[in-house]
Order: structure tokens, then sequence, then C-alpha cells
């Protein structure tokens, strides 16, 4: 490995010049920066050679070799596994779990400690592996005990291997980032003075919620211009790679992230997610409160005069605590352990261990079915069940919902779901694609306990849908979204096929030259045949932005440019699409001259948005106005929906009126850290024509021969397999055990072009009822084989 170790004064040079270490340099430059580095030495060099770890810090190999012998020495109940490799070391980054039958995945309520993330921050490292070696030496006396049999306990000593050897090796005992070469040069662009890393990303930036607020590699505010880097896209490192695949098998209820802070302003603190400048709460902000508040009460400061503090999360960066809560829930604290000593002697980190030690106690008793030690122990939790199997469903808690929420989600082994909330009254609801909603109301979650329920989601009856769309007589290839909650698209070829279930439905069919139809569809249990003529469509208005905006007046910074377009150019509030658009803005664009809409037909808007405000503030408006002063709004939207969608808004309410077109987006923030990207726009349509469902079906399309998914799926004791033959053909439909052996003949005979359905009732050609596991059944007809999967669960 190269290393290339830059003085302070360098790289403040190279920056008031604009260069970067991948710059090429004039002789003139570089015999400046010579200079400098020489007189930087010279300053620094007393600093530098003092600038080494105390040794009491364990080193990476120390922490493996514990790590391991605690597995040895505990093989039940400690398991150790690898989750990731470091993004330019390809170091391994261990976790340790340790849970009764620690084998087995018993999918009980799961905590996670995460020493390190941050390199120099290592007081997290010594505290999570003295975390680990308590538990595991107190094992049979209570409260370890009870922790080990209910609940499924993880410890990520450090989460940035590569980082954490710089320091231990004193490289670099200041050094924050992985290790990622961002200059492409081969080698560690490192500073010894704090701030002027070159090399590596902040992994604590590099979360997908809210990563386009984190430090771009030379940021322009304040000294230190690399430290606080974002990485070159959300989720690019391999770190928060695996620990985001560990994370989505083991949806932690609670988590704990170890840091320190550097200039001491941040010390002795716990955060929590969030509460943004203090007016953009998180739905769970009192509940998180009252978690990281009895967290911080448990931990007495260094200097014995009170405890550690609570606050919410003001800022949007990326960071590690906010994203567990948006995708899964958890109630995830970032510890400012220590004082701005991060880096103390043995005596003070050993005292700081000790401290910090009992709010992780407190924690992990907060989570146990019942504690003595901690009262309140309030938890929602139960499974869920569909058609009586064990099954993933989101749980939805309609007091703490949010729209930007991934969907919190039972296992999918066994059903189970584990929800920490307050004590009090809330209505539940359990959602999965092609099952009925289950809506609890009322539901009492108790004091001091889990609170357990019980939910059977029931099935909807299957239906398969043939779809077509014509113009006239003629075949139109077509996009068509079914559903909203649970789309289905399909691209038609003047007609497709569908496996889905009873229900009514919005439906969008878009084709590019034609009328789009956008409508709601019932479909009943069986098989349904919908066809779709849609006619040409009459252009009324269009702006594709490849000449410019010179029919557009203008608010604001909009800007035409090719960096974010759906199609060559398109037009953008935010500078070059990369940009964040004002506090309290009120920014628009309008068409110059009026539009004539016509007075016959359908009249669409269409066009294509890339979008990113701020959810239910920031909305983005398209208004109508016949006289360019007095609008009113016909669409309105927020959010992230950061890749390009196409959009419909009906204007047959205005046929025969001349109109003008405003596109605007307002802000409500008053702070710049609560704006966003903003809105891009693209391909601006307004056309005419028909759209109609046929109530005369014509089966002159090509017809088509389609094995369906099964249903349900997974099923016990019995499931249902459908196809259509598109003409007169010998039929086989056979199911066959994952080694491809033969296990039940369902049909093989010839059979009439048509809609077939079969029920297999999970017994082989013997009549013997088969294993649970997967299956694979095949269709063998009209000249083709179609394979799918299905599961048997008892």
């Amino acid at each position: 490995m190269l290393y290339n170790c830059v003085a302070g004064g360098h790289r403040s040079s190279a920056r008031k010049k604009g260069i970067t270490a991948s710059s090429g340099y004039t002789k003139e430059v570089t015999m400046k920066i010579a200079m400098k580095i020489i007189i930087c030495i010279m300053l620094f060099l007393p600093a530098l050679i003092s600038a080494t770890l105390p040794t009491c810090y364990y080193t990476y190999a120390k922490i493996y070799a514990l790590l391991q012998s605690h597995q040895q020495s505990h093989p039940d109940i400690a398991k150790l596994y690898i989750i990731g490799y470091s993004q330019q070391d390809h170091i391994p980054i261990y976790a340790i779990r340790i849970s009764d039958n620690v084998e087995i995945d018993e999918y009980e309520p799961a905590l996670l400690f995460v020493g390190q993330v941050h390199a120099e921050e290592v007081l997290g490292v010594q505290t999570t592996m003295a975390n680990i070696a308590e538990i595991l030496t107190y094992r049979y006396q209570q409260p370890y005990a009870q922790w080990i049999s209910q609940l499924d306990l993880w410890f990520i000593p450090t989460l940035n291997p590569e980082g954490h050897n710089v320091v231990t090796e004193n490289l670099d005992v200041s050094y924050r980032k992985n290790k990622r070469d961002n200059n492409n040069n081969g080698i560690f662009d490192f500073d010894p003075i704090t701030g002027g890393d070159i090399d590596g990303v902040d992994i604590n930036r590099n979360f997908a919620f809210n990563w386009v607020h984190g430090d771009t590699l030379y940021c322009p505010v304040g000294d230190e211009t690399y430290d606080y880097y974002r990485g070159p896209a959300p989720m690019s490192e391999s770190e928060i790679i695996g620990f985001q695949q560990l994370c989505e098998q083991r949806k932690f209820i609670y988590a704990v992230c170890w840091h320190s802070s550097r200039t001491g302003n941040l010390s002795e603190k716990v955060y929590y997610p969030f509460n943004w400048k203090y007016v953009r709460p998180s739905p769970d902000l009192n509940f998180a409160a009252s978690i990281a508040t009895g967290f911080a009460s448990q931990i007495i400061k260094q200097s014995g005069t009170g405890t550690y503090e609570a606050y919410p999360n003001l800022s949007r960066q990326g960071a590690f605590h906010d994203w567990l809560y948006q995708q899964y829930g958890t109630i995830a604290l970032l510890v400012e352990c220590g004082t701005s000593d991060i880096q103390p002697d043995s005596t003070v980190m050993v005292g700081t261990i000790q401290r910090c030690s009992n709010g992780v106690r407190w924690l992990i008793n907060r989570a146990l079915m019942f504690s003595s030690a901690v009262p309140s122990s309030s938890m929602l939790t139960g499974t869920v069940t569909a058609a009586g199997i064990p099954t993933e469903a989101e749980i939805i808690i309609q007091q703490h919902n949010a729209p930007w929420f991934r969907p919190r989600t039972s296992f999918p082994q066994n059903g189970k779901f584990y929800r920490p909330l307050a004590s009090g009254s809330y209505t539940v609801i359990a959602r999965k694609k092609g099952y009925y909603d289950k809506i609890i109301n009322n539901q009492i979650v108790n004091n001091g306990s889990w609170t357990n329920i019980q939910i059977n989601l029931e099935p909807k009856p299957p239906a398969t849908l043939r779809i077509g769309v014509r113009c006239g007589s003629e075949p139109v290839s077509a996009r068509v979204i079914i559903g909203d909650i649970f789309p289905d698209t399909l691209f038609v070829n003047g007609f497709a096929n569908l496996n889905t279930y009873a229900g009514d439905y919005p439906m969008q069919i878009y084709a590019l030259g034609y009328t789009p139809y956008i409508g709601t569809v019932n479909l009943t249990e069986g098989h349904n045949h919908l066809e779709f003529n849609l006619s040409p469509a009459t252009i009324v208005f269009s702006e594709d932005w490849e000449n410019g905006s010179f029919d557009w007046e203008i608010e604001g910074p909009w800007k035409v440019q090719n960096q974010i377009a759906a199609s060559g150019y398109a037009i953008t509030d935010s500078i070059g699409g990369y940009g964040f658009y004002a506090i309290n803005c009120n920014v628009w664009i309008k068409t110059i001259n009026p539009v004539l809409i016509p007075a016959t037909n359908q009249t669409w808007l269409i066009f294509d948005s890339h979008l990113y405000t701020e959810w239910n503030y920031d909305p983005c408006r398209v208004e109508i106005s016949p006289d360019g002063n007095n609008w009113q709004e016909i669409w309105l939207k927020s959010g992230q929906w950061d890749s390009f969608r196409k959009e419909f808004v009906s204007l047959s309410d205005f046929a025969g009126q001349s109109i003008y077109l405003r596109f605007r987006l307002t802000d409500s923030s008053n702070d710049i850290d609560l704006t966003d990207p903003g809105w891009t726009l693209d391909n601006i349509m307004i056309v005419c024509g028909t759209a109609t469902e046929n109530s005369d079906l014509n089966n002159d399309l090509t017809p088509l021969t389609l094995l369906y998914k099964n249903y349900p799926n997974p099923f016990n004791p019995e499931t249902t397999l459908s196809f259509t033959l598109a003409k007169n053909s010998r039929a086989t439909l056979k199911i066959y055990n994952p080694k491809g052996q033969l296990v039940k003949t369902i049909v093989d005979t010839d059979l009439a072009k048509g809609d077939y359905r079969y029920v297999w009732n999970g017994k082989d050609n013997g009549g013997h009822p088969v294993a649970s596991g997967v299956y694979l059944y095949s269709l063998v007809a009209d000249g083709k084989t179609q394979t799918h999967k299905m599961l048997l669960l008892k």
C-alpha cells in the first residue's frame, strides 16, 4: 500500500488555488507547494511526533482474536459473522451474535450495538468489546440470562476497520473515514492535521436517507473540507452495503452507534431520530425521546456532575440513526461518549466504558418482555398469517406513520413482528398483496410488558386478466399500470395476460402518440377480458426544452440543462439539477401565451416529472388560469420521486377555454437545511383524443399461451394452478421437486384453447402428502415450456 502524507499548509494553499490532488501542477506552483510543505513540517513536527494513540486501545487483530475466543468459549450462545468487507482494503467486518440457540434463527426482538463508524472515535470500540465480554461472563446470572433467552443481541465493534487501522497504526490518529481512493491515484492521501484527508468517505454520511444533504468531497464551508465527504452515491460504500444486508435480515428494534466529539461541543449527549430544526418532527418523536432520555439518564458525566443529555437529531445528512428509523422503524441512538479528549488514557477510558455500559444495560432491559429494572417495557408484537400460514406483511401503526417510511414488515419466515411503542391505544393495519387489509381499531398496548396479538389475513379471490390495447383493429404497444399500493406494470404488445386478484383498481394505459386511458377497472374472481381502444393523440401544446425556454415566463432560478432530463434537455428550478431551492421560495414557470383547449374529446396534460422536495411541506403544483392572474390548482405532489415519472392531469373541465399553464414550487422551511433538490420537468404536452373500454369484445388480437403464478403462495394444504392456451394443444402440467424428480402430474391431455384452473392438494402421484419445501410446476404446451416456483409450508 502506498501512502501520501500531506501537510495541512499544502492543502490550504491548494484549496485557495482551486487545486485538488488530481490536478496537474505547473513548475512554479510545485515549488511554492514544496516550500509550504517544508515550513509546515517544521511547524507541526512536534505535534506529529506526539500524536500517537495510547496503547490501551485494541487493534483490529486484537478485536478479531477476542471475538474468536468468545465464540470458542461460548459456542452455544455466541456466533461470529462476517457481514461485509471494507471499501478499499477489503478487510472483513465482524459481528458477533449473542442469543440462546444461536445456530437457529428464532426471530426474536433484535438489538444492535455498533462500536465505531468514525475511525478516530475509538472509545465506542472498547465499550462494545467490554459489553460483549460482560454478557458472556455473567451469562447464567440475571438479567443476562434473561437477555440471552428473550433477545437477539448483535455487536459490531467496528464498521470501519480500515479507518480503524489508520488510527491504531498511528498513521493519522485524527482520521475519520474509510480509505476510498477518491482521486484514483493508487496512493492513500491523508493528512495528519485534522480536516485535510483527500481520500476516504464518511460512512455516517453515506446512508441513502437524506444523503443529498451531506458534504461533497471539497466542501466549500469550514476548515474540514474533506472529512465529512458523503461518497460518490448513496449507499456506495461496501461497509454500508454489508450493514444494510444485516439490517434487512434482522429488523432491529433498537440500535446504538457510539461516537465521540472531536471538538467537545457535542460530548456526553445522546441523539435520536429526529426533529429537524425543531420544526420537522418524526412521527415517533416522543417515544424516541423517552428511550434516549432513559438511556442518557443512566450515564454519569465524566465530571461527576449530572448525566448525559438527550436531544433530537436536528440536521439531515445521510446518517445511521435516521436511516435505520426510516427503513425499519428502529429507534436508533447516536451516543457521543467521553469528552473532547476522545482518545484518553487507560484510566479515563475504563471509567468511560463503565459509565456508558449503564446505558446499554438499561436499553436491553427495556426490550425485555418484563423487567424489574425498567418498569416500562411496552411493545406491540404478534404474528401475521395469510390463510393460516405465517407470512411477511406490512404493519402500519396509523398514529405513527409517514409516506416516506419504507414498509415495516413482519419476518417472512415466521410472521413475527415487534414494534416498540408507548402504552396507549392505536390503529393497526396489516397489509399484503393479494389479501384484504386487516384493520384493528383501538388496539391497547400495555405498560410494563409486551402486548401480543394474532393477525390473520384473508385472501382476495384469484383473478386472471387478458388485456388488449389497440387503435381501431390495429394492436398498440403500450405500458399498462394496474393498482396503486401494489401496482403491476405490463408492457403490452397489443395484448398481455396478468395473474392478479379480484377488486377495483386504478388503471393507466399510455402509448406514445396515442390518447392515454386513465380510469378504474373491476376484476372479478376467475377470468377477465378487457380491451381498450386508443385514438391517435392530437397535440394541442408541447414543450421538450430542446430550443430553450422562450415560450415561458419564469420566476426564480429555472434553467434548461441536460444533466437531469427524461430525454435531451429539461428545465429545473435548481441550478444544473443538483442545487437546492431557496428558503421560502415561490418559483414558477408560466406559458406566455394561452392555450386553447378543444371543446370536444378528452384532453390531457402529460409531463415527465423528477421531483425531490420535503414530504408534506414543500409542494409542487400545476395550476390553470383563464387570465394569467387567478389560478386554480389541478395537481399537487411533494416528496422524493427522483426518477422521471409520467404524470397525467385531465383538462376536460376546461374544454373550449383558453388557459395559461403554470408549474410552481413553494417552500415553507425558514431554514436552508430544510430545502431539497427541487423539481425538474420535461416533455410537457397537452393532447386530445379518445380512449375507451370496449364493451363489444373482439378476440381478433393474437392470443398468448401463459402459465400464471400459483395462488396462494406460500400455501398449505392446497394451491390453485392456472394457465391459458392460445390454441388447441397437447398440454402437460407437472410438479417437480428441486432435484427435478417428478412429484405429481396434474394434467397430460389434449385441450382446447381457453383458460384452465387446477387445484393441487400437496400430495404426490401415490396420494401421499409431500414435505414442506420449494416445488416447481411446469407447463408444456403450444411448443413452449414455462416454469414457476411455489412454496409449501406446513
